[in-house]
């Protein structure tokens, strides 16, 4: 080959290779793949009322397994089967997860290739044994009707980035390869327990303000039981239009409890009080027997209450039958409302629950509920002197019978609602968080008090107004 004909062949070849590399630097536009899924809905129509269970799965990559919610309808409720039935009390969430593959439009295909599935976060998390990077699994939603059948099943990915409404989700139906485009709002994957039900456990309404709260903090040996008491503080407060007052303190001398003067700081400690007795959030439950649950729902003296010896292994001794409930004492104290309907509950504060798993550092606490009618917020009307002879002592005595009803009538619906709260906690122990344990209990500052800061029994109050109760 003569050195010509050689140039000329090594400058063709020069000009293919530099050619394939300026091509693959080009910014070529992705490839848009064609699909008759495009602008059409994901799952046939369904209606919400014919799914009777809901699955969950996604992987929890610090405790290195599958997390799973499953839920199904019982009656006209909804209940958590891996937390004994518990019913899951939180409607927008459980409407969230039902209504979640109803009405989904593809808006794009962005591939076919089973390969892309961990880039896009759509393998599924049943596979996690088989994935050494576990990054690329997604979270499954399974929706299934009363004979088991799936109405919609989907594996939910990666969001999409630099999208404006952040709504915009990689999207896998299992078993096939095609990864997609839709609109989906992740809140409804919740794996979360405290997602799904309603923390509001003393059942504060809008409509009827509290009257009083009273905490009472002492401790109790597990070891020892009642005999160990040991008292730190009792507290009365009220919440008003200027925030939460403690109005009256009482402080431990010995075995008995002292009047105590309240310096501003206590007062500034308890504004946040009444905001997490709204929001007794809870992690876990576990379901008392049949027939200690049988024993809360209906409450008697006559009643053998033997069968209540074993919650001391949670940390409540039960002392005694008053007002038509029983009496405990808690290893970690007492809580109550009482609200303006006359309604007392109290909250039982427990022993430490066992951790989960070795994972959980948060310290929990065991926590059990009971109600009864406080009478004192409906007072005795006073009945006439007169001998009714006059016209005026006859409208006192209609007036003192009216008010009379009243106050019977009153009673009779406070009663009617303890006895409601009672049969929808009788089951439960509640596993609550210690952050919430102090925010109900709060560590009072007993150091702050001093013979230069004589604080009233009002005390120097903050305005702060209190939240809404939210129902």
């Amino acid at each position: 080959m003569n050195n010509p004909t050689f140039k000329t062949l090594f400058m063709v070849l020069l000009a293919v290779v530099s050619s394939a590399i300026a091509a693959s630097f080009y910014p070529w536009p992705e490839q848009v793949i064609e699909s008759e899924m495009v602008g059409n809905p994901l799952f046939d129509a369904y209606d919400t009322t014919a799914v009777r269970a809901i699955e969950i799965q996604e992987f929890n990559t610090d405790k290195n397994e599958i997390e799973k919610i499953q839920l199904e309808r019982d009656g006209e409720k909804w209940v958590l089967l891996q937390n004994r039935k518990y019913v899951a009390s939180n409607a927008e969430q459980v409407s969230a997860a039902a209504n979640s593959l109803t009405g989904i439009v593809v808006l794009e295909e962005k591939t076919e290739d089973q390969q892309d599935h961990f880039e896009y976060g759509v393998v599924d998390p049943e596979d996690h044994l088989t994935q050494p990077n576990r990054s690329g699994l997604g979270t499954k939603i399974v929706l299934e009707d009363r004979n088991g059948k799936p109405l919609g099943k989907l594996i939910v990915g990666a969001a999409l980035k630099n999208d404006p409404n952040g709504k915009k989700r990689f999207v896998r139906v299992p078993g096939q390869p095609s990864v997609y485009v839709v609109d989906f709002n992740p809140n409804a994957l919740a794996t979360d327990f405290e997602k799904w039900v309603d923390p509001n456990l003393f059942e504060l309404l809008n409509n009827i303000p509290v009257d009083e709260i009273q905490v009472t903090d002492y401790r109790l040996t597990p070891s020892e039981g009642v005999a160990s008491e040991t008292l730190n503080y009792r507290a009365k407060l009220n919440v008003g239009q200027t925030g939460v007052n403690l109005l009256k303190l009482d402080v431990a001398k010995g075995k008995e409890w002292q009047p105590s003067q309240i310096s501003t700081k206590m007062q500034q400690q308890v504004q946040s009080l009444f905001r997490q007795l709204l929001n007794i959030r809870f992690s876990d439950v576990l379901r008392k027997n049949d027939k200690m649950q049988k024993l809360f729902e209906n409450p008697s003296a006559d009643s053998d209450t033997t069968v209540l010896k074993s919650l001391e292994n949670f940390g409540f001794y039960k002392i005694g039958f008053a007002n038509g409930v029983y009496r405990f004492k808690s290893s970690g104290g007492e809580v109550s409302v009482t609200t303006k309907d006359g309604l007392k509950v109290t909250m039982y504060i427990g022993g430490l629950s066992d951790r989960s798993s070795d994972e959980d550092l948060q310290l929990s606490y065991y926590v059990l509920f009971s109600a009864e009618v406080e009478a004192s917020v409906f007072p005795m009307p006073q009945k006439p002197k007169g001998d009714g002879d006059s016209e005026v002592d006859a409208q006192a005595n209609k007036d003192f019978l009216k008010k009379f009803e009243d106050r019977t009538n009153k009673l009779k619906a406070a009663t009617l609602r303890a006895s409601a709260f009672n049969r929808l906690r009788a089951e439960w122990v509640y596993v609550v968080p210690e952050s919430v344990i102090n925010g109900v209990r709060p560590e009072l500052d007993l150091a702050s008090l001093s013979p230069s800061n004589p604080a009233s029994a009002i005390g120097d109050l903050l305005k702060v107004k209190p939240p809404t109760p939210q129902k």
